[in-house]
C-alpha cells in the first residue's frame, strides 16, 4: 500500500467528507497497485485542490470484509459549514481518469458529517479506527432525543473512548447525504481512534435511556489507515 502523505487527524474537522468504495474481488495485484497510486497520490490531491475549505484527508481500509460496507474509505476534513455549504452546492469538478480497477469499483458511500462531540485527544496518527453508524427509534420525541443525545455525548463516548483504549471518539451527525445504500444513511456516526491496542472495559457500561435501548444500529466496522509496505 501507499503511505498517505497527508496529515491523518482528519476527524478532528468541525465537518468530514467520508467516501467509500469496494473494488472488485477478482482485481489482480498490478491492478490493486495501480489503483492505490492514483487514489492517494492523484485523486485524493484533486478532491484537496478542487474544493476549498477541504483537507486534511486520509485513506483507510476495512480491517474485516463485509459486504454490507465499504472496502475503502476516504476521509476529508472540511474547515466551516460555509465550506460544508459550498461543496454542496457546486457544480462537480472533473477529475483525473483512473486506471480501470477505480473505473470498475463500486461507490457506496458518499456522506458530509457534522462534529457534535469529541472525547479525548488523539496526539499521534490513529492505528486503529471504529465507525459505528446508527440513528434513534423514529417515534422518539424531543425529550427523548435530548435524553439519547445527552447520554450518548456525556456519558457513553467517554466510557467506550477509556474502557477499549481508545485515545479520542468523536460523534458526527449526517449533514448531507449523496450517497447511501437503502434504507439511507443513519442520522449518527460515532468515531473511535486508538494508536494503542484494544482493552477491555473494567466493569460494565452505563445503561442507556430508553431511546437509547431502541436504537438502530445500521453498521459496526473497523478500518485501518494505510500504510507503506
Amino acid at each position: 500500500m501507499c503511505l498517505i502523505r497527508f496529515v491523518t487527524d482528519v476527524f478532528g474537522s468541525p465537518f468530514v467528507f467520508v467516501v467509500g468504495v469496494t473494488t472488485r474481488p477478482d482485481e489482480n495485484s498490478q491492478e490493486m497497485a495501480a489503483f492505490d497510486r492514483y487514489y492517494t497520490d492523484v485523486h485524493l490531491a484533486e478532491v484537496l485542490r478542487f474544493n476549498s475549505g477541504f483537507g486534511p484527508a486520509a485513506r483507510f481500509e476495512v480491517t474485516e470484509p463485509d459486504l454490507q460496507v465499504p472496502r475503502w474509505l476516504a476521509a476529508y476534513g472540511v474547515e466551516n459549514e460555509q465550506a460544508a455549504r459550498d461543496f454542496v452546492a457546486r457544480e462537480r469538478p472533473t477529475y483525473s481518469p483512473g486506471p480501470p480497477a477505480w473505473k470498475r469499483a463500486e461507490p457506496v458511500w458518499r456522506m458530509l458529517w457534522r462534529t457534535t462531540a469529541v472525547s479525548g485527544q488523539l496526539t499521534a496518527p490513529p492505528t486503529r479506527l471504529s465507525l459505528i453508524g446508527m440513528s434513534p427509534p423514529p417515534d422518539a420525541d424531543a425529550a427523548a432525543l435530548t435524553a439519547f443525545d445527552t447520554y450518548y455525548s456525556e456519558t457513553h463516548l467517554p466510557e467506550i473512548v477509556s474502557g477499549f483504549g481508545y485515545d479520542r471518539g468523536t460523534r458526527l451527525e449526517l449533514w448531507h447525504e449523496f450517497r447511501h445504500p437503502d434504507p439511507g444513511c443513519p442520522r449518527f456516526c460515532a468515531v473511535y481512534e486508538g494508536t494503542g491496542a484494544r482493552t477491555d472495559p473494567p466493569a460494565p457500561l452505563t445503561p442507556g435511556p430508553p431511546a437509547w435501548d431502541k436504537r438502530d444500529v445500521r453498521w459496526r466496522v473497523k478500518y485501518q489507515p494505510l500504510s507503506e509496505e
